[in-house]
């Protein structure tokens, strides 16, 4: 094998090695920020396990005459 055949293979490793690092990387940096965001959310609707089941019900009826409300708003044209 010619000098400048495993100088090429040996370029071609480096470069893919190189860009398999900066993949891993990458991903583990967005994983960390998808991490984040995951607990943000997760503390924000915390108090949504604590509610009852009387309490989501309450909640799903009052969203529901809110909807209601809303359409029959849009459809009699105010706003």
């Amino acid at each position: 094998m010619s000098r400048a055949r495993v100088t090429g293979a040996w370029s071609r490793l480096r470069y893919w090695a190189e860009e398999a690092w900066g993949r891993h990387v990458s991903q583990r940096e967005l994983y960390r920020l998808l991490d984040g965001v995951r607990a943000e959310c997760k503390g924000r609707t915390a108090w949504v396990d604590e509610l009852t089941e009387g309490d989501q019900a309450g909640f799903l009826r009052r969203l529901g005459g809110r909807v209601r409300s809303d359409r029959a708003q849009e459809a009699g044209g105010g706003l």
